[in-house]
């Protein structure tokens, strides 16, 4: 479809509705005033109304576009402002755990060094490197979304297994904090066989979610379950941490924001996990919400359409 510029359209109205008034506007005041005399003020008046018509839909259209040209600015400006507080906040992320690197790689060097001082430091090295590789994942991952590379691989999935396997990989972590972590088989009517689903985008926002859980706990528990529910599969992440404001809920999904900064300003993070794990569910065509009070704990929730091996048969 081909498309004008603004400045060719406004060109193009006021020549057809020059046009059409000439040609037409004659006949209906031969029509309406047959004498010459009133003809004469007639033409007068009728030069007056095209003039008010024309200025009241010029001023229409100049001001939709400009009111567009507004939000785009703002949304420009806006746009401009979060990306450059998120790279701001990214160099801090990669100096930080780099300045651990650097630093303790150093302290080796040390051939007085204990064995144990030696493995302590080399776990500060491998906890820094960690964190710098979560960091480059998250920015390929949001670079992946944004140029639409993101592909869904629907297999066979296990979901009770899948859940349940990742317990391997946070329950060290959960133990270091002293913290609870539980995870349920999948519960629901009819759970029997596999589910068509995407096991990686699954497992990748679900470790979204139990690392965030992580993050913010520092005491208690965090349960981790699924439920079958009619033609979807819904996902649960609980905790008892410290909660979100309940008027920022929706706020926490947004990239390059992070929620009330002076509250969590002692926490790690570039503040990308969670507007991944948005984009990853709602391209996997399903929905991810948080329940919260502030000092209560959360309840992350997404849900996911699925299909069985029945279904492609059909």
């Amino acid at each position: 479809m081909i498309k004008f510029r603004f400045e060719y359209g406004m060109i193009l109205i006021y020549l057809l509705l020059g046009s059409g008034w000439i040609l037409f506007s004659d006949e209906l005041t031969e029509l309406l005033a047959p004498n010459p005399e009133v003809a004469a003020h007639f033409q007068t008046y009728k030069g007056l109304f095209y003039v008010f018509v024309t200025a009241l839909l010029f001023y229409g259209f100049l001001r939709k576009h400009l009111q567009k040209l507004r939000k785009a600015e703002e949304k420009a400006l806006e746009s401009d402002r979060l990306k450059s507080g998120f790279l701001a906040n990214v160099s801090h992320e990669i100096r930080t755990p780099m300045n651990g690197v650097m630093g303790f790689a150093e302290l080796l060097k040390d051939e007085s060094l204990t064995n144990e001082q030696r493995l302590e430091y080399i776990s500060v090295i491998e906890r820094s490197g960690e964190r710098m590789l979560d960091l480059i994942n998250d920015i390929v991952n949001i670079s992946m979304i944004d140029t639409g590379q993101v592909r869904l691989h629907l297999s066979n999935v296990d979901t009770s297994e899948l859940v349940t396997s990742l317990a391997a990989l946070f329950e060290p972590a959960a133990i270091e904090k002293g913290v609870s972590l539980k995870f349920s088989p999948c519960s629901g009517d009819g759970m029997v066989g596999n589910l068509l689903l995407d096991r990686e985008k699954v497992i990748c926002v679900l470790s979204i979610l139990i690392k965030n859980a992580l993050k913010y706990t520092s005491k208690g528990s965090i349960e981790v379950s699924c439920r079958r529910e009619a033609d979807i599969v819904r996902f649960t992440v609980k905790d008892t941490g410290i909660g979100i404001p309940e008027g920022q809920l929706e706020a926490i999904f947004k990239r390059f924001v992070q929620v009330n900064m002076s509250y969590t300003k002692t926490y790690d993070g570039a503040g990308l996990g969670l507007a991944i794990a948005k984009s990853f569910v709602e391209i996997m065509g399903g929905k991810i919400w948080a329940e919260s009070y502030q000092g209560s704990g959360s309840i992350f929730n997404f849900t996911i359409p699925y299909k069985t091996s029945k279904d492609l048969i059909k």
